[in-house]
């Protein structure tokens, strides 16, 4: 947040507060109502009915094909389509990376406190929609990327910090937030299964 002469110091707090207020409306209704505690989702799969053809009683099963490891490339690459999808404010972009079971939880910094709550896939669209729907300089940018990658190459923690301009009333300030999540291959595909996000509240 750029600094400002003492003699707006009030204009610019209102300013600013009522900007992360908007930012952070999405989210207030999740700390509000929501009830803390993971959500789960049970999936249920029918087996096939199909029978098979008379004229091949016997087919011939696929060969197994073992799944790729996780590797730095991938991960990279992952971390690349994301920051371009974050920058263009393409939210399908973004979730096409996340697992349909996603953990994810949102931690906003109130001053001193923080508060947490637990949101669903879907959730997090409505949230990223409304996050992106906000004025912004389009300077999202990621900083200080740590990847931890475990020993059987099937999972990593990712973590980085990002900035970003905000614009609220010809005005400017730069916000910051941290993300980590963890990774994993599901099928061929690098997908993230568990995501927390800090954001700023509107006591900053």
């Amino acid at each position: 947040m750029s600094e400002q002469q003492p003699s707006k110091g009030s204009a610019l707090t209102l300013t600013i507060g009522l900007g992360l207020v908007i930012v952070s409306i999405g989210l207030g209704y999740l700390f509000l109502f929501k009830p803390q505690g993971l959500s789960t989702q049970t999936f249920s799969f029918s087996p096939s009915t199909a029978q098979p053809s008379p004229s091949s009683p016997n087919p011939s099963p696929k060969p197994f094909e073992p799944e790729p490891p996780l590797t730095r490339a991938s991960i990279d690459l992952l971390l690349s389509n994301l920051e371009q999808a974050t920058r263009q404010k393409d939210v399908d972009s973004v979730l096409r990376h996340i697992a349909p079971d996603v953990t994810v939880t949102i931690h906003m910094r109130q001053g001193t406190h923080q508060q947490s709550a637990m949101l669903t896939r879907e959730e997090y669209r409505k949230t990223l929609t409304m996050e992106f729907a906000f004025p912004s300089a389009n300077d999202f940018t990621r900083v200080n990327t740590t990847v931890s990658l475990a020993p059987d190459e099937r999972s990593a923690k990712v973590s980085y910090k990002t900035t970003q301009t905000l614009l609220q009333s010809n005005r400017e300030f730069k916000i910051e937030g941290e993300e980590t999540f963890v990774v994993q291959m599901l099928g061929k595909r690098p997908m993230i299964v568990s995501l927390e996000k800090v954001v700023p509240g509107d006591s900053m």
